[in-house]
C-alpha cells in the first residue's frame, strides 16, 4: 500500500512507507500551510475498503476519508501522520510518514547603507537570518562576487553596491546596501605656541563647505576661534560623509607670573579697596586663608577672583592687623607660597 501527498500549491510528493527511516521527514512545509493526502494500492494489492488517519501537530486531527483534504499545519515542529487501511479480507495495514513544519519568516536583514572612513575597506556584509532551511546568494556590479558566496556573511574590500537574496522554501528576502568611502576631512592647527598673560590668539581649523566643527573647551561651533587663555585646544572636524578627525594645540603662558598683596583694605561698601584679594597673573589655581593676629581663621577661599569682604560670620571684623597665607600653582605649574599681614580699616 502506498500514499500520495501534496500541497495545495501544487507541489506533489509520491511518498511509500517501507523506503522511510526512523523519524527523517518525508515532507517539509511552511506554517499553516494545507496538505491533501491520498491512499491507493497497487496494481498487486488487495482494494482498501476503509481508513483511518491520524495528524498529529494538523487540523483536523483526524479522518476516515481515503483521501482526506485541507489537512492544516499551524504549529512548527515534526509531526507524525499514520494510516491504518482495512482490506476487503479484513486484514489491515499500517503505514506513517513525518511531516516538518517550519517557520520560514525572515528576520529583519541588519545590513544598511555603509560609510568607511579609512584608506582601505575591510568588511564583513552580514545578512542575519543564519538557519539551516536559508539559502543565500549575494551579487554586485561593482565588485566579483562568486558562486560560492551562498553564506550569510560576506567579506568585502572594496566600495559598491551589494544586493543579497535569501531564500527558503516558504519565500524570499532581497536587500540591497551601498558601501562608499567617505571623505576624511584634513585639520592642522599647527606646532604648540607660547604666548604671554593670555594674549588673545585666533585658532583657525580652516573652512570646508559641508564640515562642522566643534572644539574643545570652548563649546564652539565654528571653523575659526579666539583663544583667550592659555591651555590646550582641540577641534575635531566632521565631513558630510560623517567622516571626523581631530587636532589639538597647547597655548602655553611663558611670561613669569605676578603676584601682588594690598597691605590694607577698607570694607565700607566703596570702592576701591573694599575687598581684600591679590592681585594675580598667570596662575591657574589659589588658596587663600585669613587669620587674626590670635590665629583663628576668618575667611578662606580657592576662587581665582575671590576676596575677603572684612566680615566673619555675618558680622564685622575688628580693625586691626590680619595675616594672609598665599598658596598658588602658576599655569607651567610652578607653586608659590605668600605669607604677609595686613591692616583692616575702618
Amino acid at each position: 500500500m502506498k500514499l500520495k501527498l501534496h500541497i495545495i500549491l501544487g507541489i506533489f510528493i509520491f511518498l511509500v512507507f517501507n523506503q522511510l527511516k526512523g523519524q527523517t521527514p518525508s515532507l517539509t512545509i511552511c506554517k499553516g500551510t494545507d496538505i491533501n493526502y491520498s491512499e491507493y494500492n497497487t496494481g498487486s494489492s488487495l482494494p482498501s475498503v476503509s481508513w483511518f488517519w491520524t495528524f498529529e501537530g494538523a487540523t483536523p486531527s483526524t479522518s476516515t476519508d481515503r483521501n482526506p483534504q485541507k489537512i492544516n499545519y499551524p504549529n512548527v515542529g515534526l509531526f507524525k501522520t499514520i494510516c491504518i487501511s482495512t482490506f476487503n479480507n479484513g486484514a489491515k495495514d499500517t503505514g506513517e510518514i513525518y511531516v516538518l513544519v517550519i517557520d520560514g519568516t525572515f528576520t529583519n536583514i541588519p545590513i544598511g547603507d555603509t560609510t568607511i572612513c579609512s584608506n582601505s575597506i575591510n568588511l564583513t556584509l552580514d545578512a542575519g537570518n543564519n538557519l539551516p532551511i536559508n539559502k543565500f546568494l549575494w551579487s554586485s556590479p561593482d565588485a566579483p562576487v562568486t558562486a560560492k558566496d551562498t553564506f550569510n556573511k560576506l567579506a568585502i574590500n572594496q566600495a559598491g553596491t551589494y544586493s543579497v537574496k535569501i531564500t527558503n522554501i516558504c519565500g524570499t528576502a532581497t536587500k540591497t546596501i551601498i558601501v562608499k568611502k567617505g571623505t576624511m576631512p584634513f585639520v592642522n592647527l599647527g606646532g604648540d605656541l607660547f604666548v604671554c598673560r593670555n594674549i588673545s590668539l585666533i585658532l583657525d581649523a580652516g573652512f570646508v563647505a559641508g564640515h562642522t566643527y566643534s572644539w574643545t573647551p570652548t563649546l564652539e561651533t565654528t571653523p575659526q576661534i579666539t583663544a583667550s587663555l592659555a591651555g590646550n585646544y582641540k577641534v575635531k572636524v566632521t565631513s558630510a560623509d560623517g567622516c571626523s578627525k581631530t587636532d589639538d594645540i597647547n597655548l602655553i603662558d611663558s611670561c613669569p607670573p605676578v603676584v601682588w598683596l594690598p597691605n590694607a583694605f577698607t570694607p565700607n561698601d566703596a570702592d576701591p579697596n573694599n575687598i581684600y584679594k591679590p592681585y594675580i597673573e598667570g596662575f591657574k589655581s589659589l588658596r587663600m586663608f585669613i587669620y587674626n593676629r590670635w590665629g583663628q581663621k576668618m575667611y578662606e577661599t580657592t576662587d581665582l577672583n575671590g576676596g575677603w569682604d572684612g566680615f566673619y560670620l555675618g558680622d564685622p571684623a575688628v580693625e586691626g592687623v590680619y595675616i594672609c597665607l598665599l598658596e598658588l600653582i602658576g599655569n607651567d605649574t610652578y607653586r608659590k607660597m605668600l605669607k604677609t599681614n595686613f591692616h583692616l580699616i575702618r
